[in-house]
Formats: C-alpha cells, sequence, structure tokens
C-alpha cells in the first residue's frame, strides 16, 4: 500500500503545481497589447504632422489630433468611428426632408457648423454620370467620400487658405489626409507618413425654399481622378 500512496501523493503535488503556474484563459489569450505593424489615415488639422522623416505614435496629440483617436491607435483600432458608425446605421443620423422639398435629392441627411461656425449642409443629392449632381450620391458613388469626411474636411481646413471663395455662395475648402504606417509598441511606435491626398469639399450657402442653405456640392481628392482610395475616408479623427 505504501508504494500506492506514494504515488498518489506525487500525483496531486505535480497536479497542483500545474494548476499554480498555468496561466489562466485570459492570460493565455492575452498578447502583447499594442505591438506589432499598423497602417493607418489621418487627417492634418493643424498641418503640423511631419511629411518627412519618422515620429512617435504619441505625437500625434501634438499635432492636433484627438488622444482618443490617438488611443484607440495604441491599441491597435484603425478605423474612424465616425466613419463606422456612419456605415453601420446611416438612418440615424438623418435629418427629416424639408417639407417644401419635393424631390427627394433635396432632402437633409446631415447638418452641421463648419470652422467658422456657418450652417453647413449635406442634401441626398444625386449623381447621374460624369461631372453632374451634388450632394451626397455623387460625394460616395463617384468619388468614394463619406459624410464623415465632408464634414471634417469643412471643420478642419488647413489653417491658410483652406477655406475660401470660390464664387457667389460658394466655398472651397481644402485639407490633407495622411496616410501613415508605423512600426514597434504602444504609444512608442516609430511612424512616418506614406501618401498625402488633399480633399477639396465645395458649398454653397445660398438659401433654398426649406430656410437652409443648399450645402455640399461635392468633395473629390486632388490629382485624383475618379475616386478616392478607401484610406482617405477611413481617417481616424472622423
Amino acid at each position: 500500500m505504501q508504494p500506492l500512496r506514494s504515488a498518489v501523493a506525487s500525483a496531486v503535488v505535480m497536479t497542483a503545481c500545474a494548476i499554480a503556474l498555468a496561466p489562466t484563459a485570459a492570460q493565455a489569450d492575452e498578447g502583447p497589447a499594442g505591438k506589432g505593424d499598423m497602417s493607418f489615415s489621418v487627417i492634418d488639422a493643424k498641418s503640423a504632422i511631419p511629411r518627412t522623416g519618422t515620429f512617435q505614435l504619441r505625437d500625434l496629440a501634438r499635432y492636433g489630433v484627438e488622444q482618443k483617436a490617438v488611443n484607440r491607435l495604441a491599441e491597435g483600432r484603425t478605423s474612424g468611428a465616425a466613419d463606422t458608425a456612419e456605415k453601420a446605421a446611416p438612418a440615424a443620423s438623418a435629418a427629416p426632408a424639408a417639407p417644401a422639398a419635393p424631390d427627394p435629392a433635396y432632402s437633409i441627411v446631415g447638418e452641421w457648423k463648419d470652422k467658422d461656425g456657418w450652417d453647413t449642409t449635406m442634401r441626398q443629392g444625386k449623381w447621374p454620370g460624369g461631372d453632374y449632381g451634388f450632394g451626397l450620391t455623387k460625394v460616395d458613388q463617384k468619388h468614394n467620400l463619406s459624410l464623415a469626411a465632408v464634414k471634417a474636411t469643412t471643420k478642419y481646413p488647413r489653417p491658410t487658405g483652406g477655406k475660401k471663395q470660390q464664387g457667389g455662395t460658394s466655398y472651397i475648402y481644402v485639407t490633407d489626409v495622411l496616410h501613415v504606417k508605423c512600426s514597434g509598441w504602444w504609444i512608442f511606435r516609430t511612424c512616418r507618413v506614406v501618401d498625402v491626398k488633399a480633399v477639396d469639399a465645395v458649398v454653397n450657402f445660398r438659401t433654398l425654399r426649406d430656410n437652409k442653405p443648399f450645402g455640399v456640392v461635392t468633395a473629390y481628392c486632388e490629382n485624383t481622378p475618379g475616386r478616392c482610395p478607401d484610406w482617405v475616408r477611413q481617417a481616424i479623427n472622423i
């Protein structure tokens, strides 16, 4: 019986040690947080992010990127929150159609203030092809930009020359979206800009019968025929 008792005792001790040393399920699944290569796009709100050389991910906060966006990047999340929400529930942010505008193309799908506090609108719009059309339908289908991207362009244009009168009641806004690649760990990742796209948004402020401005005529990437790259509309801070 003595050998049997010794074997049982040894098995119990070995099992207890294994349990003590084994990681919990959460520990086993948990990799190094915020580690590895990543790429993302960001609106350069202050035109301050270095276009050459490198910078650390944490430096984005000094360059005008909201801290919550920097935190998302540090955790490895690279999609823009606004664009994701817009795709998930486009009707949630839509304003009611103007009662005096029977054409559904003139229904308002977004209202906000531009950088100077001016009332700005996005209408549903239409795009029959070519250079014709206006509003969200043209912006999305022809130029691959979102309501969130256009809104950010009017809120955060270039500090110098980013908003100027195009003629009459029309204004053009210009902002830069940067495509960035980083490697390393957490907020200490080393980053560099690999591409830049200037986004233009044209807004007409003449008042229509619903007492709202006509709003966004179009938005597009400069020197880019047709559609903007996907990374432009997915900027982390829109």
